[in-house]
């Protein structure tokens, strides 16, 4: 697989130099965002496989499939059609009353507010980039970027060197956008760069005096009832257009469903239809993903005469126009763009020749009332496959559910007797310290790496305390930082943690498992809602003695193989990095992402 050279918002070999070092980051910045939580919803109606002419059997068989596989790591899954709802739905700890991050999916959006903006006449295709803010506009200004125009920035055809990487060490960033050498002459070369599109949203926000979310508000989100949504800006004030937008599944449907029906909502037309066909009908080659045919205007072209919207591990708007059918995705998968099995098992669904194949009435009922409760099961955390007997009946959703709580209350039995092993103890890491937050996250939002070396535990009747301390380094007796989260006994605890300067919604469960000599392990999930990233850390208990191994999800260590072994869309050549990098440093980056030490309890 082709990787783009951008790793949201991350030069990856800025990553691999920067990223995995041991140190404070010397930036802490805090998120402002621009938020939306005052508009009437309007939730889509509903409707069955029938009345949408749908075969649930082929429906089912794809809800188990990507619920199922790890590969597709699904957090949210949206199947609507003609306007109506199949089902909208999260695996826990995710849920519609938190926004979910959409990443680059959210390209779409500013792409949707140029095409407002063109309408209304206050900017044209053919207008630079320069034309906007010309207090930047020097002797010196390299002469690719005074022809960078707003095409040129809706097809990722710009050239400029200028990437995310310019979001973690400038404050202005259109400054340093401007200032920045083009690697291509503008229109000749697809470069993926979120840069892009964020200098899509300054113009806007400049051209319209308003913030991107005030002015597509009246335009997009109130006729299509969305509301509680956040944007993340830049230090200017502006959204990051490019990511940063937070927003449910079922929200996300309906930008699908106004980009399939070319504007139209409800029988209103929103923005003209050669406005957003010119969206969909612009075809630039691309050689950054294997799957993608090519890219419009922020979005990207698929096989079968479908296109989609792509956020980052697996944030997708999938769209079958001549079907008027909808597949949203929230995902923490491994993979960064179109080629991924998630999306290849979307598309092998809404291209499945029977889909529109009408089955007996009878058994249509059937089969429609197994997916209901299928995605019953798939909303409470469950395992589908579990949800039928051995002859394969489904169980009624009742009695399913009891079953499964009931294996839920011994394994928290389990947990719970292990548990007392670590009450009011306190356990020493005693080779290294491991860090509390995914390196990702680390990566993206600049958060301070917290190196923890021990951890207390204090057990209740339903949750476990855990006392996080940072390792002592050079502190010479000064009182340790320290982070206390709680942890449901096998069920998610909600709570806020100060990270830096950011409140950050976290959920927290502990679990119970058994390695394969059949030792207990005990399993704490710390899930970064609003990132959509975890950190596990498993609790090997043999006797008296313990060790622990960290994971972080998505699997950056994947990753990581990617691109070491693969091959890299870097500054727009591809090359191969497999023998550039020494085995030292895969050792090396592997043990820092999932790393495994010994642990003494005091």
């Amino acid at each position: 697989m082709n990787i783009p050279r951008q790793f949201c918002g991350v030069s990856y070999i800025s990553k691999l130099v920067n990223g995995f070092q041991d140190r404070e980051m010397i930036q802490n910045p805090k998120l402002h965002f621009h938020k939306i939580d005052d508009i009437t919803p309007i939730p889509l109606n509903r409707a069955t496989t029938m009345e949408l002419g749908m075969n649930a059997e082929v429906v089912l068989q794809f809800l188990r499939k990507i619920t199922e596989k790890k590969s597709c790591a699904l957090d949210g899954l949206a199947i609507a059609k003609d306007g109506k709802l199949l089902f909208a739905g999260y695996r826990p700890p995710y849920k519609e009353s938190i926004p979910h991050i959409t990443n680059s999916t959210c390209k779409t959006v500013t792409a949707i507010a140029v095409m407002f903006a063109i309408s209304e006449n206050l900017v044209t295709e053919e207008d630079t980039v320069l034309s906007f803010f010309p207090e930047y506009e020097t002797l010196l200004t390299p002469r690719y970027v005074k022809q960078i125009n707003i095409r040129h920035l809706l097809t990722m055809t710009s050239g400029s060197k200028c990437n995310e990487v310019s979001a973690m060490i400038e404050d202005n960033w259109v400054k340093a956008f401007l200032l920045s050498e083009c690697q291509y002459e503008p229109g000749s070369k697809f470069v993926y760069n979120s840069m892009n599109t964020y200098m899509l949203s300054a113009i806007l926000c400049k051209v319209t005096g308003k913030s991107l979310m005030e002015y597509l508000r009246p335009r997009l989100f109130e006729p299509l009832g969305i509301n509680h949504i956040k944007w993340e800006v830049c230090s200017l004030g502006y959204e990051r257009g490019g990511w940063g937008l937070h927003i449910s599944i079922e929200n996300m449907v309906k930008i699908g469903f106004f980009l399939a029906n070319d504007g139209m909502y409800n029988g209103n037309q929103l923005l003209a239809k050669p406005f957003v066909k010119r969206m969909k009908t612009e075809c630039v080659p691309q050689d950054a993903d294997f799957l993608a045919k090519d890219y419009g205007f922020q979005l990207w072209h698929l096989p079968g005469s479908l296109y989609m919207t792509s956020g980052m591990y697996g944030q997708h708007i999938i769209i079958d126009e001549a079907h008027n059918l909808i597949v949203a995705t929230n995902a923490h998968c491994d993979k960064m763009f179109p080629d991924s099995a998630l999306v290849k098992y979307v598309l092998s669904f809404m291209n499945h020749e029977k889909l529109y194949e009408s089955q007996n009435i009878i058994k249509e009922k059937m089969v429609y009332h197994t997916l209901v409760q299928g995605f019953q099961a798939f909303c409470k955390g469950y395992r589908i496959t579990d949800a039928a007997d051995k002859q394969n009946v489904m169980l009624p959703f009742s009695v399913f559910e009891a079953k499964q709580e009931r294996c839920k209350k011994s394994e928290t039995e389990k947990l719970n007797h292990y548990l007392k092993r670590l009450d009011h103890k306190r356990l020493h890491v005693d080779q290294a310290a491991f860090k509390f937050f995914p390196y990702l996250m680390q990566g993206m939002y600049q958060c301070p790496p917290f190196m923890v070396s021990d951890i207390s535990f204090k057990c209740g009747n339903d949750k476990i305390s855990l006392c996080f301390y940072k390792e002592n380094g050079k502190m010479d007796g000064a009182k340790r930082e320290r982070i206390i989260i709680e942890a449901g006994h096998n069920a998610y605890c909600y709570q806020n943690l100060l990270i830096g300067e950011n409140h950050t919604e976290v959920a927290v469960k502990a679990g119970y498992a058994t390695d394969e000599d059949n030792y207990p392990v005990i399993l704490f999930e710390i899930v970064f809602l609003s990132a959509g990233f975890s950190r596990i850390i498993k609790i090997f208990l043999q006797e008296e003695r313990i060790a622990i191994e960290c994971m972080e999800y998505p699997d950056m260590l994947a990753i990581v193989e990617q691109v070491l072994y693969g091959e890299t869309v870097l500054a727009g050549n591809t090359i191969d990095l497999t023998n550039k990098l020494p085995e030292s440093m895969r050792i090396m980056l592997e043990h820092k992402v999932e790393p495994r030490m010994f642990g003494v309890l005091k």
